[in-house]
């Protein structure tokens, strides 16, 4: 008796089941395709079913179309922006590399009065004679971005006042690239704070920091400052006062 209640319970539950299933067929419980498409023509005639794969296709090639539009941008993009792989000069007697270009040449040819050395006279341009005499810009940048990891923007305000170290904070290699160019190929510092939208204050506020690293007075700056000049700060510092930075 018992058995045939069971029984009885089971087959009334398999029952309800179904009637629910078969009430929502678009139940949320089960959504094997994308939304918007519907599962009837698994159960309903073949007409359905062709109509069902006719639109369930036609949604792939709108997928797939918009693929290859966003491939063709991103092509498009490499174009408008080429990746120059340049090989950097190997000969130790020609070791500077022309300003975009892949040919190198000797020292003694920048800015030596003759033009012609580098593609388009870019070896007598007045920024690549001056950062001939400064730091790869490829080195200052990773000067940068080695101490912004070690001291964080409290560095950077120090250096540069709070108005461009916030800046940094919000765009860090735009910033980085951006500073180390200018530390690069600027003539002096007022044209580093051209470059830089430095304010008045804030370059008054950068020549007195530079100035105190230059003339060693370590005690005038906080701790965090004087590790970064151990860490290499002094030697930019030394770089750009011999090229003529505070001229």
């Amino acid at each position: 008796m018992t058995k045939s209640i069971s029984s009885l319970l089971i087959i009334l539950i398999f029952f309800f089941l179904t009637a629910i299933f078969q009430v929502t067929p678009n139940s949320h419980f089960v959504r094997p395709y994308p939304e918007g498409f519907q599962s009837h023509w698994l159960t309903n005639s073949n007409d359905n079913k062709d109509d069902f794969l006719k639109r369930w296709f036609d949604h792939k090639r709108v997928i797939d179309s918009n693929k290859n539009r966003a491939a063709a941008a991103s092509s498009l993009f490499n174009v408008l922006h080429p990746v120059i792989p340049f090989k950097g000069c190997i000969d130790p007697s020609e070791p500077f590399q022309c300003p975009q270009s892949q040919q190198c040449i000797a020292l003694q040819f920048i800015c030596d009065g003759h033009p012609g050395d580098c593609p388009d006279n870019l070896d007598e341009n007045e920024e690549t004679c001056i950062a001939a005499k400064r730091p790869a810009k490829e080195n200052i940048e990773k000067f940068l971005h080695a101490a912004y990891t070690l001291h964080g923007s409290k560095l950077f305000t120090f250096l540069f006042g709070e108005k461009l170290s916030r800046s940094i904070d919000e765009n860090k290699i735009f910033w980085f690239d951006t500073l180390a160019s200018a530390f690069s190929v600027s003539k002096n510092i007022h044209s580093f704070a051209e470059k830089t939208f430095m304010s008045s204050g804030d370059l008054a506020h950068f020549r007195n920091i530079f100035q105190l690293i230059h003339d060693g007075r370590l005690e005038d700056i906080p701790l965090f400052a004087q590790e970064a000049v151990n860490q290499g700060l002094a030697a930019l510092v030394e770089k750009l006062y011999d090229s003529g930075f505070m001229d």
